[in-house]
This record gives structure tokens, C-alpha cells and sequence, in this order.
């Protein structure tokens, strides 16, 4: 089911599938990835109870073996329940079930709520631990922004100036500090380059940075994403397909690593939660005209 939310020149669209923002129009302008599947077919999902790829589709919890297939998780898959919805906001929420329970064994609510404004809008994601014991998860976004024509007429303008490493995963989807790495970043500006693309997303796992702009080279418009609240942000378009849009994936967590145990509790950035605790995080999109 979709709602539509209005506010001044600004206009957005949500769905339950996922509880996702799949449309954001500011003076008639799109500015999420439309899910052409000629490219990629999603926009803006959520990635719940891991990023990335697991080992083997599978992982360890409390020394129980689980399968979750493909990934990101299975929020991004799920049906939600739209549990409020005024003229620009939405909050969609998801409850623990027994699909849920086998394949992830915790009691929890997942909501997502997005609130669109006439500058911009915010996606916060919030988990709340329903059940008797600590739960653990690794949570994050894969915004895609639209952009006009090609990529490479865009830069992304970082707020303070970077030295990292951007990695790419293996064959695989698994991570290591010690696989090859396309590129450095070594200044506050990223030209985009499709070529950069063509093994999958590169990962940067040190930023410092809390915010970045993705601008068009030649008049300077496009977005700021605000990411404040996650450790890792990644970049990504799809490999050879030159698409007209760009992620940015902010993430709590990152893909299985090749050589780990297996346990999940072993896994980077992963949130432990209390029972009866809750967890927020989110990121904010301005736009630039």
C-alpha cells in the first residue's frame, strides 16, 4: 500500500513493502532512484538485522546456526504496518514473527519513520527490544539519488577532508582490510567515475566526516546527506550498467568478514540491545537548488 505526503512544493511517496520512501519531489524534481529495473529495482531500503552479505548465507547466534538468504536482511523484503500517517509523516513498523524468528531468534519492533519538509526529508530507523535477553543487529540504509544524465558530471564534497582507504568486498561479499582496494581518498572531494564501480560498492569504514554532498560539477545542485549516528558509508552504483543514480549507504555494521568465526556477536559496529532498550538512528537529506 502506498501513501503520498504533501508539504508546500515538496511531495513524497511511501510504501508498506519495505517501509520504504520510494519518492521525494521537490518543485516537481525527483530526487530518489526511481527502481527502473533496468538498473536496480528498489530506492531506498532499509538494511535489517545485517548489511552486506553473510558467510555462506548463514551466521551464528548464541552458538545456534541461522540461514538468512541474499542480502541485507529481510526488512527490506517484509510487509510493514503503516501505524501513522499525517499530510508529511509516515511511521511504518515491523513486529517480530515466526518467519522473523527463523531465521533471526529475537523478539523486537523495527519502525521507520520518514518526514518530508519543502528543504528535504529524514528517515529514522528505531529498534525496540521486546524480548528477556539482549538482542544484537547491525542496521542501515542504501538511499539512491537520482542524478541528471550521467554520474560523472557529479562530485561528492565531503565535510571535512578524508585519508582512507575505499574498499571493495570479494567475489564473495565478504570484507578484508587485506583485499585490494580501488581507491584513496585523500581530500574532501570524490569525483564520481563509473570504472570505480565496476567490481561492486566501495566501503569506507574510517570516515570522518558526518555529512557529504552529492553536486553536480557545473551549477553546484544536488543533495547534502546528513549520516550522523553510523560508522560506515558506502558507495555504490551498479557495476557496468552506467546508471543515471547513486547510493549512499550509511551502515551500522559490515559485510561478513573472510576470515570470521561465524558468530555474529563478533561482527563489527553490530548494536547490543537491552531487553526493554530501544535504538534510534537515521539520516537526513537536504536539497540543493
Amino acid at each position: 500500500m502506498q501513501k503520498t505526503l504533501k508539504i508546500g512544493c515538496a511531495e513524497g511517496i511511501v510504501d508498506t513493502f519495505g517501509g520504504e520512501l520510494i519518492s521525494y519531489k521537490n518543485g516537481g524534481k525527483e530526487y530518489i532512484w526511481t527502481g527502473d529495473p533496468k538498473y536496480w529495482s528498489g530506492h531506498a531500503p532499509i538494511l535489517f538485522p545485517f548489511v552486506s552479505a553473510l558467510k555462506d548465507g548463514k551466521v551464528l547466534f548464541d552458538g545456534k546456526s541461522y540461514s538468512m538468504a541474499g542480502k541485507h536482511g529481510f526488512a527490506r523484503k517484509s510487509q510493514f504496518e503503516l501505524t501513522e500517517c499525517t499530510d508529511t509523516k509516515a511511521v511504518f513498523t515491523l513486529v517480530s514473527n515466526d518467519v522473523t524468528k527463523a531465521q533471526y531468534p529475537y523478539d523486537f519492533v523495527l519502525a521507520v519513520t520518514h518526514e518530508i519538509s519543502d528543504a528535504g526529508y529524514k528517515t529514522t530507523y528505531s529498534v525496540k527490544n521486546t524480548g528477556n535477553g539482549a538482542m544484537q543487529f547491525c542496521i542501515g540504509g542504501h538511499a539512491g539519488f537520482c542524478v541528471d544524465g550521467s554520474a560523472e558530471d557529479y562530485e561528492l564534497k565531503f565535510e571535512k577532508a578524508e585519508d582512507l582507504n575505499l574498499y571493495y568486498t570479494d567475489a564473495n561479499s565478504l570484507f578484508s582490510e587485506n583485499y585490494k582496494f580501488k581507491k584513496r581518498l585523500e581530500s574532501d572531494t570524490f569525483p564520481i567515475v563509473y570504472s570505480d564501480f565496476d567490481v561492486d560498492a566501495l566501503i569506507a569504514k574510517d570516515i570522518k566526516s558526518r555529512k557529504v554532498k552529492l553536486v553536480k560539477k557545473n551549477d553546484g545542485t544536488g543533495i547534502e546527506f546528513d549520516f550522523n549516528g553510523f560508522e560506515v558509508l558506502v558507495l555504490w552504483t551498479p557495476p557496468k550498467k552506467q546508471a543515471p543514480f547513486l547510493c549512499l549507504e550509511p551502515w551500522n555494521g559490515l559485510p561478513a568478514l573472510t576470515d570470521e568465526s561465524g558468530r555474529f556477536e563478533d561482527k563489527p559496529y553490530r548494536i547490543v540491545l537491552p531487553a526493554g532498550s530501544e535504538y534510534s538512528v537515521g539520516y537526513k537529506v537536504s536539497v540543493i537548488k
